[in-house]
């Protein structure tokens, strides 16, 4: 495997690749866990580009994951008090288990640290077995369930953290 890149989300074009990456990933990921009216949805509202441009203007940070030139997946974290919140981690099926998610975390890690901060945390829809167990595996804890309503649907979540070792 190549070096995995991470490029910072900071253009119109670059928003324009990464809303691409998302209407493929998203129906991958989710479609047998919410449905498809649920996906097209949560792609229109929740990872829209407009959405996005404001998550950006309000401190996120988007990235785009890249081997070999090509977009894999993404990520997006914002810096908190007391953690990295990680609010977007995905990659295309067609790079699953082939160790891009460690060389993800091993990054958000970094940038942690660098930030002073002594834990990640993530919210991972429950019914996504596949990301609890990889993130499990990575040493999350489930700490709570989170149901929050969105338009016609709800998002049914752990919060799951990763204590950091100084």
């Amino acid at each position: 495997m190549g070096n995995i890149i991470f490029r910072e989300v900071e253009t119109q074009a670059d928003l324009a690749i990464l809303h691409d990456a998302i209407k493929v990933i998203w129906p991958e990921v989710f479609t047998s866990i919410l449905g498809e009216e649920e996906v097209t949805y949560m792609v229109k509202n929740y990872q829209s580009i407009d959405k996005i441009t404001t998550e950006i203007a309000d401190g996120a940070k988007y990235y785009l994951v890249e081997l070999a030139g090509e977009v894999i997946g993404y990520t997006a974290y914002v810096i908190e008090t007391d953690a990295v919140y990680i609010s977007k981690f995905y990659l295309l099926a067609s790079v699953r288990g082939q160790g891009i998610s460690r060389k993800m975390f091993s990054w958000l890690i970094n940038i942690a640290k660098v930030n002073g901060k002594q834990k990640l945390a993530l919210r991972v829809n429950r019914g996504n077995a596949r990301a609890i167990s990889v993130y499990q595996h990575f040493d999350f804890e489930i700490i709570k369930k989170i149901d929050t309503p969105f338009g016609d649907f709800s998002l049914n979540d752990y919060l799951m953290e990763k204590q950091l070792t100084v």
